[in-house]
């Protein structure tokens, strides 16, 4: 028996430049007028802000530019389309390549084959921000409409000195829905490496350099910044992070998921199916499609029903949930939610001042009344 080591090559070292821009609304202008010709991918670290920007982004393009919206509230064939038209247009082959702006959410960090020429990013944990970095100038494609890789990292509202001021519950509000996502003292310490890179990172000779930077341990820091390690620390994100890195001491690449390494936490969720009428002998679903029931266990009722399922956090719901009418089919928490001819979705069970509404432009929004 004879054993062959197979090396991979090594990649190429490249220099990204790393950006900051002010305002939302100012890098959306930057955007049009300085990227009119590129492939652009826009990160947001949670559904609600991704939907947000992609209407701001319609709006202000006046829909010059060809815009996509991609995350996880969206039900399978309309999410499945939307995945084939711009994994076509962003992927290697770029057959329908074009100037145009995919907005997303962590979706994207997944072994997706992507390649933008331009990356913006909310702000995120430094292995997250190397995730999806991955995504940039993924292939050696010439002709691109900009000189070299660059990233943009959105400006928060806060600077560094103030942000040590701050007390800890302000620094979470000032931080904004990524701290409910992404450990505020990971973001903080994030913020504070990536800041002094202004001249550029090389990938991926910097790639340990910059975890490091971001998670070794200190002996001062301000108050509030040691009380949201103190919190953090104990957290099982914390823990397998820190297991990892000991473990990975040859290799500078991440494990290619979508979050495993320090998101905060994974908020629990109810299935919804999704009809525009149901019964207790029929259900037509949002894709046209029908789902029939009958005293025997249909595959076709189970296809259609999951096809039509999205998921929403639980915390929106009133505890404890009933459950939807459907339980052979459903292996977990479930709801049913009518569709109306307006988006609007009828469902028992939500807390008071929360609606939802689904179109398959948006997928699923949560709108808060409070």
């Amino acid at each position: 028996l004879e054993l062959f080591a197979v090396l991979s090559a090594t990649p190429v070292a490249c220099r990204c430049h790393v950006l900051y821009l002010l305002l939302i609304e100012d890098m959306t202008s930057h955007t049009v007028h300085e990227n009119i010709a590129s492939s652009i991918l826009w990160i947001c670290n949670t559904v609600s802000e991704a939907q947000r920007q992609f209407l701001l982004l319609q709006q202000r393009t006046n829909r010059i530019l060809k815009i996509g919206l991609l995350h996880s509230r969206v039900i399978f064939s309309h999410r499945e389309a939307r995945e084939t038209e711009w994994m076509e247009r962003f992927g290697k082959s770029g057959a329908t390549r074009c100037g145009s702006i995919l907005v997303s959410t962590q979706v994207v960090e997944q072994s997706v084959d992507l390649d933008a020429d331009l990356l913006i990013t909310e702000l995120a944990p430094t292995d997250m921000l190397l995730q999806r970095l991955g995504r940039l100038w993924r292939h050696n494609r010439k002709g691109r409409p900009v000189a070299a890789p660059r990233v943009c990292i959105i400006e928060e509202k806060n600077t560094l000195d103030e942000l040590r001021e701050m007390p800890s519950k302000s620094i979470v509000s000032a931080l904004g829905g990524k701290a409910y996502v992404y450990a505020p003292y990971v973001l903080l310490r994030t913020l504070e490496v990536w800041r002094k890179k202004m001249d550029g990172i090389i990938i991926p000779d910097q790639v340990r350099e910059l975890l490091e930077q971001t998670y070794c341990e200190r002996e001062s820091e301000p108050a509030s910044w040691q009380q949201l390690f103190n919190e953090w620390f104990s957290t099982d994100s914390a823990n397998g992070f820190k297991a990892q890195m000991n473990a990975n001491i040859w290799l500078p690449a991440l494990i290619d998921q979508e979050g495993v390494q320090t998101r905060l936490n994974e908020w629990p969720t109810i299935s919804l199916i999704l009809c525009t009428e149901y019964s207790n002998h029929h259900a037509f679903c949002v894709d046209g499609s029908v789902a029939h029931f009958s005293a025997v266990f249909s595959y076709e009722t189970a296809r259609a029903l999951h096809r039509n399922m999205v998921k929403a956090p639980l915390h929106y719901f009133k505890l404890p949930v009933e459950k939807g009418p459907w339980g052979e089919y459903m292996y977990e928490a479930h709801a049913v939610g009518i569709v109306g001819a307006d988006g609007v979705v009828q469902i028992n069970g939500l807390k008071d001042g929360i609606s939802l509404l689904y179109t398959e432009e948006l997928g699923l929004v949560v709108n808060k009344s409070r």
